[in-house]
């Protein structure tokens, strides 16, 4: 089980990403999950293996479908979600901080080859297509670094095809994108500072209050932001949140239906159930008991 946790400064802390190789590859089962609203230094670059997944930042959705691929540049806010509920999606990522090719801060490498993309914030999120020479290309390497995990040599091997999948990638999306745009917005940030703020404590009681407080802002401003940028109240996005966190322990741990509610916030058992039954139309027993079959 995969859970999204983020430090002091908002930035997610990502599962298997270390100094020494900051590098690693996630294999995520979109079928039944919520990628939560997350972001972080690192760069992804992957591939949907099975079904539609659909990356979607405050701006935009991005639908990706089987056998094509998607570039999210660093710090870009986004969530994930099945495009095609009810049917398996799979997605291969390779999740990589930018020191992992360019070497070190400053270097030509990072000034010629990471900068053109990393200081372009029109590029939040880029859908690789097969049909053309690069995207083609992008695509096989980065199917090939999935092969390679378990290779002798491994990190040499892994940083070897990444660098390349990356001049690949330079070509394609030289043909999508001009020069860059403005930085990210206050607003962005705003959305982020609450987002982490529920992300850390939503499983204790929340008031409206302390949620605008992390942004330094009214409630009713974070009302405002929060249904212009993704459409929900920062109380909906909440309990869509602790229910998505539900799910993932009543598929992966042994903790009985009531620790999962209070875990996850609820004031009891049968308020989750409630809730539960009418997110996903089936009770949190019965949901359990569906996904170890």
């Amino acid at each position: 089980m995969q859970t999204f946790i983020t430090d002091q400064n908002q930035v997610e802390k990502i599962e298997g990403m270390t100094v020494e190789f900051p590098y690693c590859m996630h294999e995520r089962n979109l079928t039944d999950f919520v990628v939560p609203w997350h972001w972080h230094d690192e760069l992804e670059l992957g591939y949907i293996e099975k079904g539609t997944s659909v990356i979607r930042t405050i701006d935009q959705d991005y639908p990706v479908h089987q056998g094509n691929g998607f570039f999210i540049n660093a710090n870009v806010m986004d969530t994930k979600i099945n495009g095609n509920p009810g049917q398996p999606a799979m997605e291969i990522n390779h999740i990589f901080h930018p020191i992992f090719i360019g070497g070190h801060f400053g270097s030509r490498i990072t000034s010629k080859y990471m900068n053109p993309i990393l200081q372009n914030h029109q590029i939040s999120v880029h859908v690789i297509q097969r049909g053309t020479k690069e995207a083609d290309a992008v695509l096989n390497h980065l199917i090939l670094l999935k092969e390679i995990n378990a290779e002798p040599g491994q990190e040499i091997a892994i940083r070897n095809t990444l660098s390349t999948a990356w001049l690949l990638l330079l070509e394609e999306i030289e043909k999508h994108f001009k020069a860059p745009q403005i930085a990210e917005t206050e607003k962005q940030n705003r959305i982020k500072s609450m987002i982490s703020y529920i992300h850390r404590n939503f499983g204790n009681k929340l008031a409206l209050e302390e949620i605008a407080a992390a942004a330094n802002i009214s409630p009713r401003e974070a009302n405002r932001i929060f249904q212009k940028a993704i459409q929900q109240t920062p109380f909906e996005y909440l309990m869509h949140y602790r229910l998505n966190r539900a799910k993932e322990l009543l598929s992966h741990s042994e903790l009985s239906i009531t620790e999962i509610s209070y875990q996850c916030g609820f004031t009891d058992s049968t308020y989750m159930g409630k809730q539960f039954k009418k997110a996903y139309g089936i009770t949190p027993r019965d949901y359990r008991r569906a996904a170890h079959t």
